[in-house]
C-alpha cells in the first residue's frame, strides 16, 4: 500500500516551479477557492504578457454587453445594378453562406456591391510584421469570408487557391526540400519553392490584405464601395450567425484571434483600438471589479505583447463570469481535456479554461475541481523561460494535477492536503516512459502543425 504524504499547497507549488524549467522565469500564479480565499499566490500583482488568455478578457466584455443569445446579423438588399450589404460584424461569414446568398438573391453576372460596415481597422495595432501574411493575423473587417482567410495547395505541378483567388497569385520555383511558401500579403502573390508534393497537398492558409473586399467578390464579383447609407425598406435578405455562446466557445476551444477580434469590436462599439481597449478597460474595472494597475489591454487575441495582465486579475474575472447568469455557458464552452487545445493534456482531469502561447510565453487559466468536491479558480501565466514550451506546459499540467488530485485538509488554520506517492509520480515523476508522459502532459509526437493557420497555442494542440 502506497504511503501518504502531507504537505502544504505552497511548499509543493514552490517545490515544482523551483524546478530547472522556470529558472530565471517570470511567473504569476493565483489559486483562490472558487467564492472563499486565496490559497496559493506567486507575484499575483505581476503583470505579464498573457499571450491567448487575453482572450477570456475579450469574450466576458462580449458576453456581458451583447448577452449569450445574440446573434450577428449581416442584411442584403438587391438593387438595380448592385448589392447593399450591411454588416455589423460576423466572423462565422463563410464563402459558402456568401454563395447561397447570391443565388438567393438571384444575382447574375458582375455586380457592384457597396458596403456599410460597423468596423474596418485592418491590422490591429502592436502586431508584428511578420505575422501579417498568416491566418492567425488576418486583418480584421466587419464584413468578411472564412475568418479572413484562404488556402494555397499544390496537386500535379499546378497551384491553386481555396475555395477561390480573390485576384491572388502563386508561382512555383524548383527547389532541394519540401515546399515552402512565401507570400506577401500585400500584393496577395505567393511564391513556393521546393519539391512538388506526390499527392494533393494543402501548401499554406494565408491572409486576406481585404477581406471585405474578398468577400463582396463572392457575393456580387463586381467593384465595392463602402457606404454609410443603405436602403430604408426592409432588407432582401438576412444572414444571421450562431448565437454568441457558440460564437464564444469557438474562440476559447480553438483559440481562434480572428473571432476574439471581432467580439472586442462588437462589444465596445468602435472600429478604433485605441477607444476598444479604453472600453475594455472600464468594463473590467468598473463592472468586473478588477484592479486598473492589475491590466493593460491593447487586443482582444493576445498576439500583441504589449498586453498586460496579472494572473490574480485573471483569477478575479474568471469567478466573477460565475457569478453572471451565463457564467454556466461559459465555463462549459471553454477547452478541457480532450477538447480544443487541451485536447492532448490534462487527460483525466476536470479542468476547464484556456491555454495562452506565444514565443517565451505560455499560460493557463481556468476551473478546477478538487476531490473534495469544492471549486477552485487558477491562473497561471510564465514570460522569459529559457525551457521548450512542451516543458512548460508540463510544468503547468503538475500545478493544476497537485490542485485537483489532492485531498484537502484543515490543519491549525493552514490548507494541507494529503496525497499518495502513486499520484506524486503520476504527475511528477521523471522515470515516466514516454508514452506515460504522452498521456498525462499532452507532449505526444504528432505531424508538425501549419502555423500560419492559427494561434500559436491552437498548432500545438494540432489545429488546421
Amino acid at each position: 500500500m502506497w504511503p501518504l504524504l502531507v504537505v502544504t499547497l505552497a511548499s509543493s507549488f514552490d517545490a515544482i516551479l523551483a524546478g530547472p524549467e522556470m529558472k530565471g522565469a517570470v511567473v504569476g500564479v493565483v489559486v483562490k477557492e472558487l467564492g472563499g480565499e486565496v490559497v496559493y499566490a506567486r507575484s499575483p500583482d505581476l503583470r505579464v504578457v498573457p499571450a491567448s488568455n487575453q482572450k477570456l478578457l475579450s469574450t466576458t466584455f462580449a458576453m456581458h454587453v451583447l448577452g449569450a443569445d445574440r446573434t450577428l446579423k449581416t442584411r442584403l438588399w438587391k438593387e438595380k445594378g448592385r448589392v447593399v450589404v450591411d454588416s455589423e460584424g460576423d466572423p462565422t461569414m463563410t464563402h459558402a453562406r456568401l454563395l447561397e446568398a447570391r443565388q438567393r438573391l438571384g444575382l447574375k453576372g458582375r455586380v457592384a456591391v457597396a458596403v456599410r460596415q460597423a468596423y474596418r481597422p485592418l491590422t490591429p495595432p502592436s502586431w508584428e510584421w511578420d505575422d501579417l501574411a498568416n491566418k492567425y493575423a488576418a486583418p480584421v473587417t466587419a464584413f468578411t469570408v472564412d475568418r479572413s482567410s484562404f488556402e494555397l495547395w499544390g496537386d500535379a505541378g499546378r497551384l491553386f487557391f481555396v475555395p477561390e483567388s480573390y485576384g491572388a497569385t502563386a508561382k512555383w520555383f524548383g527547389a532541394p526540400g519540401g515546399p515552402k511558401v512565401e507570400f506577401d500579403v500585400f500584393r496577395q502573390t505567393a511564391i513556393v519553392r521546393g519539391q512538388w508534393p506526390r499527392t494533393k497537398t494543402r501548401l499554406d492558409t494565408l491572409a486576406l490584405h481585404e477581406p471585405d473586399r474578398a468577400a463582396a467578390t463572392v457575393l456580387g464579383g463586381g467593384a465595392m464601395t463602402l457606404v454609410t447609407e443603405v436602403p430604408s425598406r426592409g432588407p432582401d435578405l438576412v444572414l444571421e450567425s450562431p448565437p454568441l455562446r457558440e460564437i464564444v466557445s469557438e474562440c476559447l476551444v480553438k483559440s481562434d484571434n480572428q473571432i476574439a477580434e471581432h467580439l472586442l469590436l462588437l462589444a465596445a462599439g468602435t472600429g478604433s483600438y485605441a477607444e476598444a481597449a479604453k472600453r475594455l478597460k472600464t468594463f473590467l474595472t468598473e463592472v468586473a471589479g478588477l484592479d486598473p494597475n492589475d491590466l493593460s489591454p491593447q487586443d482582444g487575441s493576445g498576439m500583441s505583447r504589449h498586453n498586460l495582465v496579472t494572473s490574480r486579475a485573471l483569477v478575479g474575472l474568471l469567478e466573477w463570469t460565475a457569478r453572471q447568469p451565463w457564467g454556466s455557458k461559459y465555463r462549459e464552452g471553454m477547452a478541457a481535456p480532450g477538447k480544443g487545445t487541451l485536447t492532448n493534456r490534462l487527460q483525466g482531469s476536470r479542468f476547464q479554461g484556456k491555454t495562452g502561447t506565444l514565443d517565451m510565453v505560455s499560460a493557463l487559466s481556468g476551473f478546477v475541481t478538487g476531490a473534495d468536491g469544492k471549486g477552485y479558480v487558477v491562473s497561471i501565466v510564465m514570460n522569459h523561460y529559457g525551457c521548450s514550451a512542451a516543458k512548460a506546459r508540463e510544468v503547468q499540467d503538475r500545478l493544476i494535477g497537485d490542485l485537483e488530485k489532492g485531498t484537502w485538509q484543515e490543519d491549525g488554520g493552514s490548507l494541507l492536503w494529503s496525497r499518495a506517492d502513486h499520484l506524486a509520480q503520476q504527475f511528477h515523476g521523471a522515470s515516466r516512459d514516454r508514452a506515460v508522459r504522452s498521456r498525462d502532459d499532452g507532449v505526444a509526437p504528432r505531424e508538425r502543425a501549419d502555423r500560419r493557420g492559427q494561434s500559436a497555442d491552437a498548432a500545438l494542440a494540432g489545429f488546421r
